[in-house]
């Protein structure tokens, strides 16, 4: 495990304080037309196997809250989130409350948690356990939805948290217009369905390889940018007011994207996406025409 994170057993999250708040907000950075392989750890299914029997989850699993499914989905979905979101957005606000279920998960077997240092932000995942079981839950409201289990890197499970921020900033856009979230599709989902096409390419003399590459991208509701098709940190597909399946695809941008890969989002038609202060360093990038000048808070 990386020095700058460490595990923490159901009871710590229990007693835990109130943790720092991290980043939170988050500002909108529309482009001109705005409308990760599941990387599961399998010595986490060694750990867990260890440490949790099937007899304890089958114990706690049956009588879990309807809440708890939501936060189980919630956490498979993006892989791993951050307790003070979750208490936010499934407990309004409830840290108590978000620690009472939380911890009852965690006993159960459902849920790992991690502290990184020194920021002491608290991450939670699925662990196998509760992967298989939500995944074979009938109360679950989509099965289509791909989820997943496991912690990696810590920047990376920074980058999972945020986007479930990001998340739910754009769901409250798309409910308040009549529509409903149907998927969330992370970029690890549509990477490995692309990459498995572009593979067979290779053999192709260049003029078939560029034909099939822009049918590739076509067919996943993407474009080919400077001969690459650019891929969405995540994609929502909901549901429209007149039923009409559609989608959008959001890129959650750093203080570190330079002004050529601003612009490759933004030809790509991605909705951008910016914390505050990453938002200050991208200003002079957004001036360019080509990307879009104005920078709209959230």
């Amino acid at each position: 495990m990386s020095r700058s994170s460490r595990e923490i057993s159901h009871d710590e999250l229990l007693e835990s304080p109130s943790l720092s708040p991290s980043r939170r907000n988050i500002e909108a950075l529309p482009s001109h037309s705005a409308q990760r392989a599941d990387a599961n750890n399998r010595d986490d299914d060694a750990k867990d196997g260890q440490v949790h029997d099937h007899g304890l989850e089958r114990e706690h699993c049956h009588s879990l809250h309807e809440s708890d499914v939501k936060t189980l989905t919630d956490i498979g979905t993006f892989r791993a989130l951050e307790f003070n979101d979750l208490a936010r957005h499934r407990y309004s606000g409830d840290l108590t409350e978000a620690r009472k279920h939380l911890g009852n998960l965690s006993r159960a077997g459902l849920v790992r948690s991690r502290v990184s240092y020194p920021e002491r932000t608290l991450y939670l995942t699925l662990t196998p356990a509760g992967h298989r079981w939500l995944t074979v839950n009938p109360e679950r409201d989509n099965s289509k939805q791909k989820l997943y289990h496991g912690f990696v890197k810590t920047r990376e499970a920074r980058h999972d948290a945020a986007l479930y921020r990001l998340y739910q900033q754009e769901i409250g856009r798309i409910e308040q217009s009549g529509g409903r979230v149907r998927r969330v599709i992370l970029d690890f989902e549509l990477k490995q369905s692309i990459n498995r096409r572009l593979a067979k390419l290779n053999s192709l003399p260049h003029s078939e390889q560029v034909r099939e590459r822009g049918q590739i991208a076509q067919e996943h509701g993407l474009r080919v940018v400077n001969g690459r098709i650019p891929l969405p940190d995540v994609r929502l597909e909901y549901e429209g007011p007149d039923q009409q399946l559609t989608k959008v695809d959001l890129e959650l941008v750093t203080g570190h994207y330079h002004r050529g890969n601003l612009a490759a989002k933004a030809k790509a038609g991605f909705a951008m996406y910016a914390f505050a202060e990453d938002a200050a360093r991208l200003r002079p990038a957004m001036q360019d025409p080509e990307i879009m000048q104005d920078i709209l808070s959230l």
